[in-house]
């Protein structure tokens, strides 16, 4: 008995490798079928034709190889239907796959699936158009000033104040009217040190100053007080990179009428939106948006005024340059479109 199951398994195991070099021959040849030369199945084949198998007897050592290799005992009537059905609709769904990829190209995402993400593309600068509303701007003004004169910047100046001094913050305000003078406008950039020497009197100094300004400019377009935020906490400062550049973000800051009358803070609003909504279509994430607040910081005298803040403390003074260069665009663009 013994013996007979070794002969069994001995020729199920030919059997089988016949059937794989038949396979394999079979698939090499129909891939490389221009390569090859058609192969002498003949030869290969004769010695086996001495082995005497019927029909019954080939099932029955498939059988036996298949549960072998499977370290598993044949359950019956599974293994018939594995290669009656399973096998041809495998090999069959296989084959039309290889057709179906000859000639054709690859596709991109799929080939990238399971890839490391590459880094973010830069937001592109997009192209200036600020000029051809230069001939508009050219006959009114637009004035810079800075209520808090001290504020600066961190990591230039090593600490978030320079008291009795004029801060970073005043080469914001002064770039950003070198800037929007380069695309028509009039500019003014007010040096006044208005916290010195009482920082709690910022407000009521720069009022005096909004005022003058109001009443000498009949030209006046907008009026903005340049700030930079400081957040407790706050261990970096907030960026995006735009052209390949970290740009300081910007926070647009509303006075409302909830602690006193101020007739303007609706058309400040609305100014307000509109920079913001110019932003975010040529240079996505500059600005941060608006935040409405209790104080009128002055904006109650002209109906176009806005304090900005330039990054945080914690941003360069670089950081914040840039943003002010960006910003004069977009600044451009708004009062351009407003004139025309």
């Amino acid at each position: 008995m013994k013996r007979h199951n070794l002969v069994g398994f001995i020729k199920g195991m030919l059997f089988m490798q016949l059937f794989l070099v038949v396979l394999f021959a079979g698939v090499t040849y129909d891939f490389n079928l221009s390569r090859l030369p058609e192969p002498d199945l003949t030869a290969w084949l004769l010695p086996l034709s001495r082995l005497q198998l019927d029909e019954a007897e080939a099932a029955r050592l498939m059988a036996w190889s298949n549960s072998s290799l499977a370290a598993s005992a044949p359950i019956e009537g599974s293994w018939l239907n594995y290669w009656s059905r399973r096998v041809p609709e495998d090999m069959m769904a296989g084959n039309l796959r290889v057709l179906a990829s000859r000639g054709a190209t690859p596709d991109p995402v799929r080939e990238n699936q399971g890839a490391e993400p590459s880094e973010p593309s830069a937001i592109p600068v997009p192209v200036d158009s600020s000029e051809k509303y230069a001939e508009v701007l050219k006959n009114h003004t637009v004035v810079f000033y800075c209520t808090h004169s001290a504020e600066t910047y961190i990591p230039d100046s090593g600490q978030a104040r320079v008291d009795g001094s004029r801060g970073l913050v005043n080469g914001v305000a002064q770039a950003l009217a070198e800037k929007l003078e380069e695309k028509g406008a009039e500019t003014e950039y007010i040096d006044t040190m208005h916290d010195c020497p009482d920082y709690n009197q910022s407000y009521a100094r720069s009022r005096q100053t909004v005022k003058e300004v109001v009443e000498s400019h009949n030209d006046l377009l907008a009026l903005f007080d340049i700030h930079r935020d400081s957040i407790p906490g706050q261990k970096a400062g907030d960026t995006i990179i735009i052209n390949g550049r970290p740009c300081a973000r910007i926070l647009i800051i509303l006075g409302s009428d909830e602690r006193k009358p101020h007739p303007h803070w609706r058309e400040n609003q609305a100014f307000a939106e509109k920079l913001s909504a110019a932003g975010e279509e040529m240079y996505p994430g500059l600005l941060k948006g608006t935040k409405v607040k209790a104080g009128t910081y002055n904006q109650e005298f002209f109906p176009q005024a806005l304090l900005l803040e330039f990054g945080s403390d914690q941003n360069s003074f670089a950081e914040a340059q840039y943003a002010a260069e960006l910003f004069a665009e977009v600044l451009a663009r708004v009062l351009g479109e407003e004139e025309e």
